[in-house]
């Protein structure tokens, strides 16, 4: 494919428009949704200048970017490449994915292991995941496959070490990993959740595997049981380890996203009913609350009150929807008309920076000074939902055969149009830092 510049990009995407700032962009039309992508890719990326590969650099002016973030990133650089076919940034994302892969390819670097949650180590394996679904070129020599790099931490979040062995949330997977943290007592409803995406995903990858597609159904059902997913489909922050009676009710989008997106695995290797059930249920629930007025919301810390981490949430939102009607095709028509409604929001908040084009948080129509790496990544997936994921793209010169072999394991312990509608916790009596990033003082979301 030819790769544009950056002006030639601008002056394309100014001529075809009539347009001197911001992005315009037409959501029936794949070719204008993926010039705008290329921007917004572009801004992206100028967040990452690989000071410390792998992660986004730090701190930037509206807060500190967590290890996590930086799967996100690569996650969502991936997207971009498998959905327009531009490669040109394939280097830093194959450096990305290997660099925090650590000693053992498990995603416990050194350099983060002590303060990496498993919700952390999960979304890093579904990039790594998303890597080996989309074709990317394997880095070859004795680096781990992508596949391998995802197995590994399931492998590890399975084990018995890794979770609560008693009391009423016996059998859930800790927020934290080692018992030395602030939240290891926390049982995070992201934790469990993004542990069954990976694993439903992963059954998609290996037919044969019964046992891993069984841990999958059982943490579902374990879920729904301890009712951190309810019977209205309400995907909850997670509760103490010693207790999952007591649940803190907060909802945030990037919960809901996983367990909806390995909702849809499961059913997709399945074809059972009570899996398209709750896919159903979560589909439509996920849309009831992060889609008022068919615009993608953060309801829990939205306009004013947004952790860094929470700027990243509706990326995953977004992708994970594209994802379920890819696995569930039914559920097109539920889903694809707020994805376009979102996305054509998002665009218009994009009119911010120096290039008057940067793209802010909350997406009412005009720009909330809110800049960052979380913003552009938000508003890129939101545009990327609306595109079919193209045949697995190489690298330049690169052989996609995938015949390198990686010797590490972890220990034991495109159309022209857009398809229509069928296509550290803490804890005192008064104050909680939620998985999800927010700060409640009493009840009062700081």
């Amino acid at each position: 494919m030819a790769r544009f510049t950056t002006v030639s990009l601008v002056q394309l995407f100014l001529s075809a428009t009539g347009v001197f700032a911001g992005l315009e962009v037409d959501v029936d039309d794949a070719a204008s949704v993926k010039k705008a992508a290329a921007l917004v890719a572009e801004d992206l990326m100028s967040f990452y200048t690989g000071e410390i590969p792998g992660i986004l650099p730090g701190p930037p002016p509206d807060g500190d970017y967590y290890p996590w973030t930086g799967g996100a990133l690569w996650a969502a650089m991936l997207d971009y490449r498998s959905r327009t076919g531009d490669t040109q940034y394939d280097a830093k994302i194959s450096e990305g994915l290997q660099w925090q892969a650590g000693p053992n390819s498990d995603y416990l670097a050194p350099n983060w292991s002590v303060s990496t949650g498993n919700d952390d180590q999960a979304i890093w394996a579904m990039a790594a995941l998303l890597a080996a679904e989309t074709g990317f070129t394997e880095s070859g020599g004795d680096d781990p496959k992508w596949l391998t790099l995802a197995q590994n931490v399931f492998d590890q979040q399975s084990t018995e070490v890794r979770r609560v062995d008693n009391g009423s949330c016996a059998g859930g997977l800790r927020w934290q990993i080692y018992p030395t943290n602030n939240g290891y007592n926390w049982v995070a409803t992201s934790s469990n959740v993004a542990y069954a995406n990976l694993g439903a995903r992963l059954r998609l990858q290996d037919g044969e595997n019964k046992t891993q597609s069984q841990l999958v159904e059982d943490t579902f059902d374990w879920l729904e049981t301890v009712k951190l997913i309810d019977s209205k489909f309400n995907v909850y922050d997670g509760a103490q380890a010693n207790d999952c009676d007591q649940i803190n009710k907060v909802q945030f989008s990037y919960t809901a996203a996983f367990a909806l997106e390995g909702a849809a695995a499961l059913y997709n290797s399945t074809t059972d009913e009570k899996w398209k059930a709750l896919v159903d249920g979560l589909a439509q629930r996920t849309i009831e609350v992060f889609f008022p007025d068919g615009v993608a919301t953060d309801v829990a810390c939205e306009p004013d009150r947004c952790t860094t981490d929470a700027t990243f949430y509706k990326a995953f939102l977004h992708r994970s929807l594209a994802s379920t009607i890819k696995l569930a095709p039914h559920t097109a028509s539920l889903i694809l008309p707020v994805l376009k409604t979102s996305a054509a929001a998002a665009a218009k908040s994009c009119t911010g920076g120096d290039n008057e084009r940067m793209c802010g948080l909350t997406w009412t129509g005009s720009f909330d000074n809110r800049t960052g790496a979380g913003s552009e990544i938000g508003v890129l997936s939101a545009l990327l939902s609306l595109l079919p994921t193209e045949k697995a793209v190489a690298s330049p010169g690169s052989n996609t055969s995938n015949n390198e072999t990686g010797s590490k394991t972890a220990p034991s312990a495109s159309s022209s149009t857009i398809p229509g509608n069928s296509g550290a916790h803490t804890t005192t009596s008064s104050i909680v830092l939620l998985s999800g990033g927010l700060l409640l003082a009493g009840l009062v979301l700081n």
